[in-house]
């Protein structure tokens, strides 16, 4: 936790020394020619082998978390309102409900036991399984009362241990719950760090697990805001949401990624289309007695990204991102900028990142900007939807793998 220099790399000025700065306005061309420079395929060792997982015939993919034993697991969030299940397991190939079908059946009138919509999942040092539960019958919606969840599953019984309720002092009508973090390092029972991508209530949802309290954080404040508002380009066409009826309007989402330091004494996030990786004092989040003005000060100065959904940290330090926009994996070592790591026409949208324990990055590729939201209605998906890996040279963290 020295908190003396910035997010990135900096000068003595204090400014990002940063290619990316240019970097990612160049056009696509541009980003091409580089690759194709630094990563002529097939023959510098500089570009990973992508490797084929597993195939899903049917729902999209979202989040994913791969535990020690290899043991795979994949979030099928509701985005279009039914999905066979929300949470799966990868088994030879195969893809069965997780932990049971039962409780992957919604049931409004028993929102604790029940699984709505699950966005993100984290494997945790005592070999369990986090889901966060955004409690809405279909992405966008309002969240069924009671339903916003952490489920921890005891990854030795497949039981499932507890759920906690997210109080609902600090979710909004449009609370989108995206991604979140583990931290121990405070208390045995832990934090957990939440993002809440709610248009235009953009915020950091700080749950404390063993008292059951929350606070909203750095909400209204133009670090979790979705950016300019410009049009990403992906697939090579600006990307719009176009609804049935009604006007076309830029993809624009705003806080989503979230990220710890190996320390836990930082938390990284970043806005999906805000192009920008910010850093703050875990400690600072976490205090109720920090205000926000004084809390968006301590706020470090930004890397410059691509649009990306998620974030991983390996065992080294070093943060991944997705981008969409070049169908890429970025990665930036701790005292870097981000830089392409593995770029392939193969990531269609690649969506969420873990690390396993065979040091490799797994992928899932989801296609989510072929979905009807972003075409009138019509679904242009393709299946099979597709998880892959890479090798990554380093291993997975484990939030409370020395503390419990």
């Amino acid at each position: 936790g020295d908190w003396s220099s910035d997010v990135c790399s900096s000068d003595l000025n204090g400014a990002p020394q940063s290619m990316s700065r240019q970097f990612f306005r160049w056009s696509d061309l541009a980003f091409a020619s580089i690759i194709l420079l630094t990563l002529p395929m097939g023959v510098s060792a500089e570009e990973p082998k992508i490797e084929h997982v597993t195939d899903f015939v049917n729902d999209q993919p979202a989040g994913i978390a791969v535990t020690d034993e290899g043991r795979v697991f994949v979030t099928f969030p509701r985005h279009t309102g039914t999905v066979d299940f929300t949470v799966g397991e990868v088994k030879k190939g195969k893809t069965t409900a997780f932990p049971t079908t039962e409780s992957n059946t919604p049931k409004s009138n028993d929102p604790t036991s029940t699984l709505f919509s699950v966005q993100s999942l984290v494997v945790d040092g005592a070999n369990r399984l986090w889901m966060l539960d955004t409690g809405v019958m279909q992405v966008g919606g309002t969240p069924v009362t009671g339903a916003p969840k952490l489920v921890v599953v005891d990854l030795t019984t497949n039981k499932v241990m507890r759920a906690y309720t997210i109080p609902a002092n600090v979710l909004v009508t449009k609370s989108a719950l995206k991604d979140f973090r583990l931290d121990f390092s405070r208390s045995a029972a832990g934090t957990a760090f939440v993002t809440d991508s709610a248009p235009g209530a953009e915020a950091l949802i700080v749950f404390d697990l063993g008292s059951g309290t929350a606070m909203r954080r750095l909400s209204g404040s133009g670090v979790v805001g979705p950016g300019s508002g410009q049009a990403p380009i992906v697939e090579g066409a600006p990307l719009m949401v176009r609804p049935k009826n009604g006007e076309a309007h830029p993809f624009a989402v705003g806080l989503n990624g979230v990220e710890l330091s190996l320390d836990s004494q930082t938390l990284y996030f970043n806005a999906f289309t805000g192009r920008r990786l910010y850093s703050l004092p875990t400690r600072a989040a976490a205090d109720p007695s920090i205000t926000e003005e004084d809390l968006v000060k301590q706020v470090r100065e930004p890397c410059d990204m691509t649009i990306a959904g998620h974030l991983a940290i390996d065992a080294r330090g070093r943060i991944y991102a997705m981008d969409m926009e070049h169908n890429a994996i970025l990665r930036k070592d701790p005292e870097g900028d981000f830089q392409p790591f593995v770029t392939s026409n193969m990531f269609i949208w690649p969506d969420t990142m873990a690390i396993g324990p065979d040091d490799k990055l797994y992928i899932t590729s989801s296609q989510h900007d072929r979905g009807p939201l972003f075409h009138g209605g019509i679904d242009q998906r393709k299946r099979p939807f597709v998880l892959y890996r890479v090798s990554i040279g380093a291993g997975p963290v484990r939030a409370g793998r020395h503390s419990l």
